[in-house]
């Protein structure tokens, strides 16, 4: 059994959560089906985000026990921020305890049946998830020709309301890093050009007035914005830029 860790991110279940407490496989049972109830809850109203980040590093541990016989985690805590994503360097490997050879009959029983459940449940919050992405559309509406810059501005529509982001992204030791960060939501009596100008701190420098403004739209009005549309628009921005580089590198190349 392994020890609590008081430092660990609190997510809805931890990755070690074979070795807490015994090892037997009714019990364990139970601790997957309190799991999958408040992942439920989330699909139930559309929520995707963080639990669908955490339904992935739950999947890639379960592989990681059978093939390594090695925990997967992170102390990295998307649960503070839904914008956070989990990449390959934030990902690490602790050994499982000992165990005597009963205690192991038990723990690989227990990962073959947890393994299909959560690959069900995986499956499920990814149709999800691709119904909502599906429903969302991007366009660029301001300086076009500047859409592979790592600086831009994207908002979003819903009722009487405007939502303005500023995004930055950057290269972060060979990581790419993008920050979002709100400039704006009130109702629309502004332009988004007025919004821009009143609102962005370095405009005097008349730079930002070259960068690129998306604007994104859905046409499923119950996703909600912090936990669905907002990383999906992220998302779809950084892709939108990237796509956009890849092909002036292709045509300089060429």
């Amino acid at each position: 059994m392994l020890k609590k860790n008081k430092n660990k991110p609190g997510f809805i279940m931890d990755t070690d959560w074979l070795f807490q407490g015994i090892l037997d496989a009714e019990q364990k049972e139970y601790i997957l089906l309190s799991y999958f109830q408040k992942i439920n809850q989330n699909l139930e109203e559309l929520k995707i985000y963080p639990m669908f980040t955490d339904l992935s590093l739950h999947l890639g541990n379960i592989q990681t026990l059978l093939t390594k016989n090695q925990i997967l985690y992170t102390n990295k805590n998307f649960y503070l921020n839904n914008l956070e994503e989990l990449t390959f360097k934030d990902l690490k490997l602790k050994n499982i305890p000992q165990l005597t050879s009963e205690e192991y009959e038990e723990y690989q029983k227990i990962l073959r049946s947890s393994q299909s459940k959560l690959f069900d449940y995986f499956n499920i919050a990814k149709a999800v998830w691709s119904i909502a992405y599906d429903s969302i559309q991007i366009k660029v509406v301001k300086n076009f020709k500047n859409t592979s810059s790592p600086i831009g501005f994207f908002y979003f529509e819903k009722d009487d309301q405007i939502y303005v982001w500023k995004y930055v992204s950057k290269k972060i030791k060979n990581e790419n890093k993008t920050q979002i960060k709100q400039i704006y939501v009130g109702e629309k009596n502004l332009t988004v050009t007025k919004i821009l100008i009143k609102f962005s701190l370095d405009y005097k420098t008349k730079k930002e007035n070259l960068l690129p403004v998306f604007y994104l739209k859905t046409n499923n009005d119950s996703l909600p914005l912090e936990e669905t549309l907002l990383p999906i628009f992220k998302r779809k921005v950084i892709g939108y830029v990237t796509q956009t580089l890849r092909k002036i590198e292709t045509v300089t190349i060429n």
